[in-house]
């Protein structure tokens, strides 16, 4: 039984379904994944005036309102405008306090998938090089001496490049920052519009790190998200009663006091294994599939904005066929995997962790770190914030 009383769902922005697939030659571009990234890259290939054939293959049927995207504004990209709100307020809980950190610089958005997706289409709808084939499963590619072969259920199509943003990993990682998020409506005024709740870790710990998320809208609405860190089975009826429970612990509100306008999920790898950027001479991983996700925090809107701007730079300058580079450097890297290894090998230390490392660091620092823009200076006051004791314990 769902928790909540479920409003309709939200209408889905105007969907452009291009052509049938059919025997059209090879398109110079193929991009398999109409999400985040596959836009994102179809978007800088647009801006940057590109003549050349581009499919994009989706076996979704429509663009519905299906995710959120979070981040900091340490750099522009052609979306910031897009954000419906923003927070200069956040803060971090456990069980032995709350600290609220604040930024007269740096604004926390939030974008709603609705929006992104409708800017694009409207551009691709524009560009008489772009098809947009829905309703079309990728089941296989094939890279052979002169184009990749792409076999769908619709037929096959063949890419001089190929840009994928369905790969799939091979293993199931150690970490995996898996999610149910719920867009509530309260009938009384509970939440502070002010401020984000980034992390409530006052919750149980047994599966692991857990935490709940609290994005306020507005007095009476909230995307409320209850979020774990390691596999463990948490099914939609377990994720929503304890969304249920955190509302009556936290808010005082019980289920029939609040409206479910909206649900969202996701899954997250958190790992700092070398994504290569290309796979074969013709082929790119990109978004999720291409290691655009932070591992140790899962943010991964600007770091895709990053990866497909880059990628859509070398394929239209003709340099594909060199390595297009990573989305982050090595000391970053570096410092994911050692805060990875901690968090692995002492899950309980995590809330601690966090508190402490938001409740030290200087509030501008931290954010251009967790943005990966951070200074040297930066990097010593986000280091010397952390607590010692778990680092210099784990080898």
């Amino acid at each position: 039984m769902l928790v909540g009383r479920v409003a309709r769902p939200m209408p889905a922005p105007p969907v452009f379904a291009g052509p049938l697939l059919e025997d059209n030659g090879t398109f110079d571009h193929v991009i398999l994944g109409a999400g985040l990234a596959g836009l994102s890259l179809v978007w800088y290939l647009l801006e940057r005036n590109i003549r050349e054939r581009v499919l994009l293959v989706d076996s979704r049927l429509e663009f519905a309102n299906d995710r959120t995207w979070c981040f900091w504004d340490v750099e522009s990209t052609p979306f910031n405008d897009l954000a419906t709100h923003s927070w200069c307020r956040w803060e971090v809980s456990d069980e032995v306090g709350t600290v609220v950190s604040s930024s007269r610089r740096y604004r926390y958005l939030r974008l709603r998938a609705a929006d992104f997706y409708q800017r694009v289409l409207e551009r691709v709808r524009q560009s008489p090089y772009v098809t947009l084939a829905l309703g079309t499963a990728v089941l296989s590619w094939t890279e052979g001496p002169e184009a990749v072969v792409i076999e769908t259920d619709k037929g096959q199509v063949r890419g001089a490049r190929v840009a994928d943003a369905l790969a799939r990993r091979t293993s199931e990682p150690t970490m995996l920052q898996h999610f149910l998020g719920q867009h509530v409506r309260t009938e009384r005024p509970v939440f502070d519009p002010t401020c984000a709740v980034l992390m409530d870790f006052r919750v149980s710990q047994t599966d692991g790190p857990h935490f709940f998320y609290v994005l306020p809208l507005a007095a009476d609405q909230a995307l409320v998200e209850n979020t774990y860190l390691f596999p463990c089975e948490v099914g939609l009826e377990r994720h929503r009663a304890e969304i249920a429970g955190y509302m009556r612990q936290r808010y005082g509100i019980d289920p029939d006091g609040f409206d479910v306008l909206d649900e969202e999920r996701g899954a997250i790898p958190m790992t700092a294994r070398h994504h290569p950027a290309r796979v074969g001479r013709r082929v790119y991983p990109i978004g999720l599939a291409g290691g655009a996700a932070r591992p140790s925090s899962g943010y991964a809107f600007l770091r895709t904005q990053r990866q497909t701007r880059h990628l859509a730079r070398q394929l239209m300058t003709g340099r594909a066929d060199k390595d297009p580079g990573g989305i982050s450097g090595p000391k970053h890297r570096r410092l994911d995997e050692v805060f990875l290894r901690v968090l692995k090998a002492r899950p309980r230390k995590a809330p601690v962790i966090f508190r402490q490392l938001f409740a030290r660091a200087d509030a501008d620092s931290l954010v251009r770190f967790l943005g990966e823009r951070s200074t040297p200076l930066d990097d010593v006051r986000v280091l010397a914030a952390l607590p010692k004791r778990p680092f210099f314990e784990t080898k």
